[in-house]
């Protein structure tokens, strides 16, 4: 056992840099002391093959997410620039819409072009069909169909005339009827005539149905030429109109095939449909509308491959999206409703995602997996992708996948994805560790040091001073638990560092002192400490039962620690043990009410085996102890008061009272070395808090576990009671170690006889066993002789 003097409690000189103020500190220029993180995403950047994307695994509040962006940024700086992506019209399919990829900067300049030819092509139509040249030629082709036409109406009349018919084009068509001397006769004229003459007629009606049969067939070929005349005519005139501005942008784009095909066939368009086109306010519209590009990803300003990180990951901030819009109920949509998500403006480099945020969401998970194992990006919405919706819609034309994923989550989220997703394991085969601590040495502490003078640089703080940076390398210590560790939760540092300098701030100081370090810590804990403040209060008027002075037998102070998400805290607990002549064996309270946790019951078992061990192996052990968590109506967890739990059975079998100024932490293995626990410095200060309040009198302290002493980064004010004597820590390896302090006598070792020397805490124990055993089965085990038994 060792009382721990306050030397061994401080942070040694050398631990630090020597410096006056930050101001002396060369900020540094990258993340520290995670070497093995920074290697694994190089090499997950770097390999090209499918699947190796990368899951970057950590505690939140580590810098992950800063880390891997700066990281990243910095890596795609020197990769090359990447393309632009635009939507245009597919000619071929009303359905679909037609992606083009141009080099970076291509996509806003062909959209401001094609802005302003739809103007110059619309002006160019109208000017060549308003052209006296195109009237004139459209005159002639007029005067030919017309002259052509009459001709052949002139024809039908003349042989209609021979046969004894008039014939005459009306709006309806064509009517005929009987004539005598190149007149036509009358219906009462007509009924007149002898039937031979009205027989003839009717013979010669038919004649006429059919050289008007041939007539309309002539016509219609005629109209029929004439009207492809027209066509002919006007696409002449709308090629010789906008071919020149085609050809223009054709021998620019000549590099890209795809975008010349496009332009050939918005041509051919065009003029194909120049009928709707020519001398309308719609028709410009509808030029306009044609040219539009949809320029999805513009990578104009990127430098290198492009970084995104998407901090909200729904389905159409990644995927992108199809919007409509709704003219007279009905909802409606083309290729310039079409949108993008991150993972467009991320091809070609890198997409940042925290891993906790896509799985929030519906079929992203989903719709990730199957756009990296088909290396394809599609544009759907997701009711229609999911056949939720099984209207037709616009089915955009898919684009290569060719960018690298990077997720950012805990390690539980990774190893749930690599049990549960068989895919997991094949998309992301890098994984990047993460460490939450580095070790104290004089490097590291160097390299934290320029960290804090960066944090400063970036968030223009005022210097702070050499003994405010030991107290946050101090504060490190404490979220990392160990004064042989430094904690690289820097978001955690940061915050402390900018609440420092507001308190310095509020003094007008121009130099963040160590007060204003203590101060900022102080205000964070006064705003989240109310539940630990009403639990001392119930302390403080004895309504949570914990003695402080005196000696009790059957009961230990223990210690736990409360979890309250952002803020933790020490409390004791009474436990107590109690043993009787009855069922035999030790009773659990806890576990027998269903308030004990797997470990918890474990740790139970194990002293079980413990106790067992040492003082049943001659005698079997013939008394019931029950040991109880007093006032505790929560589950119990953990293994940490198994040592506490251990020295109550002892002192409730053997009747000697054990020290209530001293509480005690530890958990034990079945030989009763003394294992390490966590929250070693909560639960402390929890016990310390208690004994200041009700006066302490060097008597008080705690006993912990020897291999926790380095896990000890305490406060000030029990650094400073502890230098005074006035609070005491004890170290021990052992339960007798702990059996010494609490009882104040000798725990005694076995000797070769089997025994326990004559006034020892064990002795007192196997005595009380003995005793009972023998009053149990009426034997006097130390004579080896049966008592008699009164009749």
């Amino acid at each position: 056992m060792k009382l721990l003097k306050y030397e061994e409690l401080i942070l040694p000189n050398n631990t630090f840099p020597k410096t006056k103020t930050s101001d002396q500190i060369t900020p540094c220029e990258s993340f520290i002391g995670q070497k093995k993180a920074w290697d694994a995403i190089n090499f997950g950047l770097s390999i090209d093959s499918k699947g190796y994307n990368i899951f970057v695994v950590g505690p939140s509040g580590t810098g992950r997410k800063s880390f891997v962006l700066e990281l990243v940024k910095s890596f795609a700086k020197n990769k090359k620039k990447q393309e632009d992506l635009i939507y245009v019209v597919d000619l071929d399919n009303p359905y679909s819409a037609k992606a083009i990829e141009l080099p970076a900067g291509y996509g806003k300049e062909l959209k401001r072009e094609m802005s302003k030819i739809s103007e110059e092509i619309f002006v160019r139509l109208k000017s060549v069909f308003e052209s006296d040249e195109y009237e004139h030629r459209k005159k002639e082709l007029e005067d030919e169909y017309r002259e052509v036409r009459e001709k052949i109406l002139k024809d039908l009349q003349e042989k209609a005339l021979k046969l004894g018919f008039i014939v005459k084009l009306t709006p309806t068509g064509f009517i005929y009827m009987p004539a005598l001397d190149g007149k036509p006769i009358s219906k009462e004229q007509y009924e007149e005539l002898p039937d031979e003459k009205k027989q003839y007629y009717e013979e010669e009606a038919k004649k006429v149905d059919h050289l008007i049969s041939g007539t309309l067939h002539k016509l219609r070929k005629v109209d029929s030429n004439y009207s492809e005349k027209l066509k002919d005519l006007d696409k002449y005139a709308s090629l010789f109109a906008i071919e020149e501005v085609f050809e223009k942008l054709k021998v620019k784009y000549k590099n890209y095939p795809k975008l010349v095909d496009y332009l050939e066939k918005l041509k051919d368009h065009f003029i194909n449909n120049i009928e709707k086109i020519k001398g309308s306010e719609e028709g410009k519209e509808y030029i306009k509308h044609m040219l539009n590009i949809n320029l999805l990803v513009d990578n104009s300003e990127v430098q290198g491959a492009p970084v995104i990180f998407e901090k909200n990951p729904t389905y159409p901030n990644l995927f992108g999206k199809i919007e409509y819009i709704s003219k007279l109920g009905v909802l409606y949509t083309d290729f310039t409703m079409i949108r993008g998500g991150a993972i467009h403006k991320a091809n070609g480099g890198y997409l940042i995602i925290n891993a906790e945020e896509i799985l929030k969401y519906p079929y992203v998970w989903d719709k990730l997996k199957k756009t990296l194992l088909t290396e394809k990006i599609l544009i759907e919405n997701v009711d229609m992708a999911y056949g939720f919706n099984p209207t037709v819609s616009l089915k955009p034309e898919p684009v290569d996948a060719k960018l690298k994923i990077i997720m950012v989550g805990t390690p539980e989220i990774y190893y749930l994805l690599y049990e549960y997703d068989e895919d997991f394991k094949k998309l992301f085969k890098v994984k990047v560790e993460f460490d939450w601590e580095i070790d104290v040495t004089q490097k590291n502490v160097k390299e934290y040091y320029s960290f804090i003078s960066s944090v400063i640089k970036n968030n223009q703080l005022k210097p702070f001073s050499n003994k405010a940076l030991q107290r946050i390398i101090w504060y490190s210590m404490r979220l990392s638990g160990s004064r042989e560790k430094l904690s690289m939760k820097m978001g955690e540092i940061v915050n402390l560092m900018v609440e420092a300098d507001y308190k310095a701030t509020l003094r007008n100081a121009k130099i963040v002192s160590k007060k204003d370090v203590d101060n900022a810590l102080e205000a964070y804990e006064n705003r989240v400490s109310l539940i630990r403040e009403k639990y001392d209060k119930s302390l403080r008027k004895y309504e949570i039962m914990i003695e402080t002075d005196g000696r009790e037998v059957g009961q230990v102070n223990g210690l736990t620690v409360t979890h309250l998400g952002d803020y933790s805290f020490g409390l004791p607990v009474k436990i107590t043990a109690k043993s009787y002549v009855g069922n035999i064996g030790i009773i659990d309270i806890q576990r027998e009410s269903d308030l004990s946790g797997n470990i918890h019951s474990k740790a139970v078992m194990t002293l079980i085996g413990y106790l067992g061990s040492k003082y049943a192996n001659e005698i079997p052990f013939s008394l019931g102890v029950s040991i109880s968590f007093e006032q505790v109506y929560a589950v119990v967890e953990g293994d940490s008061a198994s040592l506490a739990e251990t020295i109550a059975i002892i002192s409730a079998i053997s009747k000697i009272p054990i020290k209530q100024s001293i509480a005690i932490t530890g958990s034990i293995n079945q030989h009763g070395i003394v294992q390490p626990i966590g929250g070693v410095n909560e639960k402390v200060e929890g016990f310390y808090r208690l004994c200041k309040y009700r006066g302490l009198n060097g008597e008080h302290g705690v006993i912990i576990p020897e291999a926790n002493v380095k896990n000890l980064v305490l406060n000030d004010e029990i650094l400073k009671d502890i230098k005074l004597g006035k609070f005491n820590i004890w170290a021990v390896k052992t339960v007798d170690e702990a059996l010494e302090i609490l009882t104040e006598l000798p725990a005694g070792k076995l000797s070769s006889r089997g025994t326990y020397p004559r006034g020892s805490v064990n002795y007192y124990v196997t005595k009380e066993l003995r005793k009972v055993y023998e009053k149990l089965e009426g034997k006097d085990t130390s004579k080896g002789k049966k008592k008699k038994g009164k009749k």
